[in-house]
């Protein structure tokens, strides 16, 4: 194994430099999708996808295992997915206490954990 191969097997990997990302980057980093600000304590939507700059691949061999989604460090959701059987794209119904960051995680078969993150504020 070579040391970056190592590195994406052992860390939480994210995009070196978002606005110019790599290849496996764009495959791999989840996108979030939902409002930059909420009420507290009230039901909205947010939009996790895998693959949304640059398709991943959905095989056997080589898939999305699951998408976690987390507030903080606190844990909102999961979805577990199953290759060829459902896309790396999930939809949750969330609601968060306070302002903070959403973290949503990936984990691909081969290519071990992602992160992205997005601010939102709570009114």
């Amino acid at each position: 194994m070579t040391e970056q191969t190592m590195d994406l097997l052992t860390q939480i990997n994210t995009a070196a430099d978002p606005s110019n990302m790599t290849d496996l980057e764009k495959k791999h980093v989840p996108a979030i999708t939902c409002p930059d600000s909420v009420k507290s304590n009230e039901p909205f939507q947010c939009t996790v996808h895998v693959g949304k700059y640059l398709k991943h691949p959905n095989e056997p061999t080589h898939h999305i295992e699951f998408l976690d989604l987390y507030m903080d460090d606190l844990f909102l959701c999961r979805a577990d997915l199953q290759a060829r059987k459902s896309e790396p794209i999930v939809t949750f119904t969330i609601m968060v206490p306070g302002s903070g960051k959403l973290k949503a995680y990936e984990s691909c078969n081969i290519h071990g954990v992602w992160r992205s993150e997005k601010e939102i504020e709570v009114t």
